[in-house]
């Protein structure tokens, strides 16, 4: 989760120039996208790793839990169409109702067809997974996840669910996915690819897994347009927050097109994120106020941290610092066709 480093956010700004030990080169704007990555690290398995720390110690978990789980083990930020932020288990039902609307948005892509396979890939304790094959049958899942702890979480719920044979869980990654092609109906992703080494490597990846003809779903945290952002803040979110190829919603939708899915779109959730920033906010000072500091799950200088970089993010929504929401996309049924240049007529 891309929030919880002692840096605050900011977007990537449009430029070449480099900067030393950080960057190589910069993607273009969208009408012009590089595939050179954004170079945090020299290889995608050093990466990985920083990503590990980052997610899956003790402390991590029991934070995610705490503060963004809310009765649920949800780990993505929220939809909050209707929801009251004072209810009890407020950020809980935000994150299964914006399961529940990318599931909807991703499942009448593909008519609404029961047996449904999909990969949820980067799917971290696989909240989305078993809500998904609870609520829904016919539908079977198949979680693809970097960190062994949450997959074992995973797998543990998964059992005491009754979902053993419809919910699967893999520890990998979804730049190498270990599925044949044509596995799946529909691909989904929900606050995962925010870390991911190769963003075309990664829209390659759930293109060759997908059937053709099927839908892809994936939520994150973008970068925005707001004016004044330095390079150095660029340098600082990268190396604290595991980013190595930071896209605006533009630019997303751009490298989307050019690894091959068609009808890409992308819906602007940037709203809900700032309320989901709020309620973070507010639930971490109500840990630190009412929690005696011997009965805290959490490191108390870490759940600082955290509320000061939370406050600090409320207020860059505002000035436009990112973006989050959807971008869905369909798989060609003649998937060989989107990569031939376009035959000229006299």
């Amino acid at each position: 989760h891309p929030f919880a480093s002692n840096a605050a956010p900011i977007p990537f700004p449009i430029t070449t120039q480099a900067i030393p030990g950080v960057m190589a080169t910069a993607p273009a704007p969208a009408d012009g996208y590089k595939t050179e990555v954004y170079k945090k690290h020299d290889d995608r398995e050093s990466h990985e790793s920083g990503v590990l720390q980052q997610y899956d110690t003790k402390e991590k978990l029991e934070f995610y839990a705490e503060v963004m789980g809310d009765g649920t083990d949800n780990i993505h930020f929220g939809k909050w169409d209707n929801i009251d932020l004072d209810e009890p288990g407020a950020y809980g039902k935000a994150s299964d109702q914006m399961t529940d609307y990318m599931f909807k948005l991703v499942w009448e892509m593909v008519g609404s067809k029961t047996p449904l396979s999909y990969v949820d890939l980067g799917s971290g304790t696989g909240a989305a997974a078993r809500r998904i094959c609870k609520d829904n049958e016919g539908v079977t899942a198949s979680c693809l996840n970097l960190c062994p702890e949450q997959n074992a979480t995973n797998a543990k719920l998964v059992t005491e669910m009754g979902l053993d044979g419809r919910v699967s869980v893999s520890t990998g990654t979804y730049e190498k996915c270990p599925y044949e092609d044509n596995s799946f109906d529909v691909a989904f992703s929900q606050d995962a690819f925010v870390h991911a080494f190769s963003k075309l490597t990664t829209y390659q990846e759930a293109l060759r897994v997908v059937k053709p003809g099927g839908a892809f779903a994936w939520c994150d945290l973008m970068c925005g347009d707001g004016p004044g952002v330095s390079q150095e803040e660029l340098a600082t979110f990268a190396q604290t927050n595991m980013v190595n190829d930071w896209l605006s919603p533009e630019q997303n939708v751009s490298v989307m097109k050019e690894a091959g899915w068609s009808d890409v779109t992308f819906v602007n959730l940037t709203q809900d994120i700032k309320t989901s920033f709020a309620l973070m906010l507010k639930k971490v000072e109500k840990i630190l106020e009412s929690t005696p500091p011997e009965e805290l799950k959490v490191d108390v200088k870490l759940l600082t941290t955290y509320r000061d970089n939370l406050a600090r993010r409320v207020g860059q929504v505002d000035r436009g610092v990112f973006k989050w929401g959807v971008i869905h996309a369909r798989k060609p049924v003649n998937v060989a066709a989107t990569s031939e240049p376009p035959v000229s007529v006299p």
